[in-house]
């Protein structure tokens, strides 16, 4: 799953639980969900981060040796 369909995923889990009709053993384990969710999110975020660091400095050094 991509990062963009997990976060439509998680803006899904949010609707659910905010429209008040789950029970609160449902909107529990929705939240659950939306937790694990959030952390590929937030680790998918780090491993780009990261490669964008090292891509930056890549280029940098390309540039400086110009």
């Amino acid at each position: 799953m991509s990062l963009e369909e997990k976060l439509a995923k998680l803006e899904e889990y949010a609707a659910e639980i905010e429209s008040q009709e789950v029970t609160l053993e449902k909107s529990l384990e929705i939240f659950e969900k939306s937790v694990l969710l959030a952390q590929q999110c937030v680790k998918t975020l780090d491993d780009c981060s990261g490669k964008l660091t090292v891509l930056t400095e890549q280029v940098k050094r390309l540039t400086d040796e110009n």
